[in-house]
């Protein structure tokens, strides 16, 4: 299967709810079903890159990594756990971006 990243570089083809309940935040747009959970009516990582920069992802804006990343930590997880997925969805953005034609 083909990944699927977000806008905000988690990949949403390896969800446990993809192609369940939600086809990634493109095909939704920037409207998981989480969205409550947290207060918003919008994915923020979507409403800020897609919707008011007209980005394909964050990996396109040179505010990468913003403080939306490190803002937007799982409470299970811990710091040290937390910026290394941040890392790694930064990494994995600026690598799409650099290849981006």
């Amino acid at each position: 299967m083909k990944k699927v990243i977000g806008a905000c570089g988690c990949i949403c083809s390896d969800c446990r709810i993809y192609e369940k309940d939600c086809k990634g935040c493109h095909a939704i747009k920037g409207k998981p079903c989480w969205l409550h959970e947290v207060g918003l009516d919008v994915c923020d990582f979507y409403e800020c890159c897609v919707m008011d920069k007209g980005l394909e992802h964050c990996g396109e804006c040179r505010e990468i990594p913003c403080n939306k990343f490190w803002e937007n930590k799982n409470p299970a997880w811990t710091e040290e756990q937390h910026k290394k997925i941040v890392e790694q969805r930064v990494t994995l953005l600026k690598g799409l971006a650099q290849n981006k034609i």
